[in-house]
């Protein structure tokens, strides 16, 4: 049995008469519950043939019921897949005919599909909890695989990369990767058996499922499972249920800002962000308003998790942090090493951090580091300072432009409620700065708002820096945590533009 699914069968065993996780109505289970809940999931695994490296996907909403059904399949040998529960009918068969699954779970709302009538069997419903049942298809002619305890090396999770500078690339983690991380989690947060949390980002995204989920069981502390982020219930929920720290992404710190509530009776140590960076502006504006501290932090699919996170007692301002049990190197464009406070390609090496893709992707990794794409700095004191991501830098008239930069910028506009910058194509430079702009409140004539942009532009940033292009818009393209997709924005816009040429 690996270390990962021992301790987390430890932790029903130990919680046995404690409540350990709650449901979206507000039901708690006890850890005997959700022991017995999950050996129910073992025995039907065992039964139906799932077994060692059969690879199962899994297409759920937020649930007790999900943390349980990937815990057993870990325990049989199995490797999860999860996705986005709105995942299509064309991009579930996609995705079987190119990895032909063993098993899918998906939500029991989910009407018969056809690609998977046509290859797996509908099983019966299952569940044995309070929460909604979950639709099983198995595989027709599925070969039978033992039960096989699986060890601390072999793979446990395979999730997609978020793709937002190109294809998605399949990620393997195994058991060993996702304990190393969860511990790292519990480290930097000092997590302990009487913090609470809630899981509001999705499951099927490595931050939910490790940051919060894992790393909180494995400290023997209690969950409670939201199907997604209510704006309105947040801080009643927040005091009601005494949570000690929520893992949340800048859009919902955002959404937070725009609304007149404050947390009653406040428990929390802590709000965490990630999933995309966090302007300095919106950081400022939570910290006049709420007494709450807001940490930064720092992480990728391919880290299981997290890289860096802000010290609890020591955050720095305009900084994701530090790293915890990972070693970070700053890299020039040859991949040699560079100094202290010199800006270059950020790299990663430690036991949670993967040394391949399943899809051989040679060029993504130097000596055994991984390159993450990402651009920064290390100070004096060990902070990590992040600038952008390589592939997103705009390069005009062959100098960079840090689109974050441009973005903190103009969003102290008030009548902005959300902007991404991207760069567009120039015939004489190569790249234009482009910002695309959701405003507050929809206009006809934007002449006003365009002479605040330009005004504001022409005394904080450089010529280069200046967006030459303005597009106001009712939305941006996000994934599932709500970071802008910039490189999908980039291609709508360009898009709409030889339309109109």
């Amino acid at each position: 049995m690996s270390e990962l699914t021992e301790r987390l069968q430890q932790q029903l065993i130990a919680g046995a008469s404690r409540p350990l996780m709650q449901d979206e109505n507000q039901h708690w289970y006890t850890g005997s519950e959700l022991n017995l809940e999950e050996n129910v999931w073992k025995n039907y695994w065992q039964n139906k043939g799932i077994g060692h490296n059969d690879i199962v996907l899994v297409g759920l909403t937020n649930s007790v019921t999900y943390s349980l059904a990937i815990q057993s399949l870990w325990e049989v040998g199995a490797i999860v897949q999860p996705i986005n529960p709105e995942t299509t009918e064309t991009q579930l068969n996609e995705l079987e005919a190119q990895y032909n699954y063993s098993a899918i779970i998906l939500n029991s709302n989910i009407k018969d599909l056809d690609v998977l009538n046509k290859i797996f069997t509908i099983q019966p419903r299952l569940s044995t909890l309070q929460e909604p049942e979950v639709q099983i298809y198995l595989r027709n002619k599925h070969i039978h695989h033992p039960v096989e305890v699986p060890n601390d090396d072999e793979l446990a999770l395979i999730m997609h990369t978020s793709g937002t500078t190109g294809r998605p690339k399949r990620v393997g983690l195994t058991h060993h990767q996702l304990l190393k991380s969860a511990f790292n989690v519990i480290d930097s947060e000092e997590l302990t058996a009487q913090d609470s949390t809630f899981i509001l980002m999705p499951m099927f995204h490595i931050n939910a499922l490790v940051i919060s989920n894992l790393a909180t069981r494995l400290s023997h502390g209690q969950l409670l499972f939201r199907p997604k982020f209510s704006a309105h219930l947040f801080w009643k929920e927040v005091s009601s249920q005494m949570v000690t720290w929520v893992s949340l992404t800048p859009a919902i710190v955002s959404i937070l800002l725009q609304r007149d509530e404050q947390p009653a009776n406040n428990n929390l140590r802590f709000l965490r962000t990630a999933s995309a960076p966090l302007l300095p502006s919106i950081h400022q504006e939570f910290n006049r308003r709420f007494d709450i501290p807001l940490i930064e932090s720092y992480g990728m699919t391919e880290a299981a998790g997290q890289i860096t996170q802000n010290p609890l007692e020591r955050p720095l301002s305009k900084s994701v942090g530090k790293s915890f049990g990972i070693k970070i190197k700053i890299l020039d464009s040859n991949q040699n090493k560079l100094a202290i406070g010199q800006t270059g390609e950020i790299a990663l090496q430690g036991e949670n951090i993967i040394s391949h893709y399943l899809d051989s992707q040679p060029e993504a990794f130097d000596n055994g580091w991984l390159l993450t794409g990402d651009l920064g700095s290390l100070d004096d004191n060990g902070y990590l300072h992040i600038t952008g991501r390589s592939k997103e830098m705009i390069i005009r008239g062959g100098e960079n432009v840090n689109p974050l930069a441009v973005e903190n910028c103009l969003i102290d506009l008030k009548f902005i409620r959300e902007i991404a910058v991207i760069g567009t194509p120039d015939l004489i430079y190569g790249e234009t700065v482009t910002a695309v702009i959701v405003p507050k409140k929809l206009s006809h004539d934007h002449r006003h708002q365009l002479a605040l942009l330009n005004k504001l532009a022409n005394e904080q940033l450089l010529p280069v820096e200046r967006p030459t292009k303005y597009i106001f818009s009712t939305q941006l393209p996000k994934n599932a945590t709500g970071k802008i997709q910039r490189t999908l924005l980039a291609h709508e816009v360009n898009q709409q533009q030889l339309k109109e040429a």
